[in-house]
């Protein structure tokens, strides 16, 4: 499972890196030097039954051990 956190964790700093964003600001425009602007949505994920603020990435409440969904 860590082998998936890894990859995801590697293609977010890809995401974030200047080159990845010029390159995809030439293709959303057609033409060099245009800067495209990219949102990142922070979501926050609530437990449910104990409303405690969670990682993406728990399975788990760390609050009351109830399971989270996807």
């Amino acid at each position: 499972m860590s082998e998936v956190y890894d990859r995801q964790k590697a293609q977010e700093e890809i995401q974030k890196s200047q080159s990845f964003l010029d390159a995809f600001s030439k293709i959303v425009s057609g033409k060099q030097g245009y800067k495209a602007v990219v949102e990142y949505k922070h979501v926050v994920i609530k437990c449910k039954k104990c409303g405690t603020i969670l990682e993406a990435n728990e399975k788990f409440c760390h609050e009351c051990g109830m399971k989270m969904e996807k």
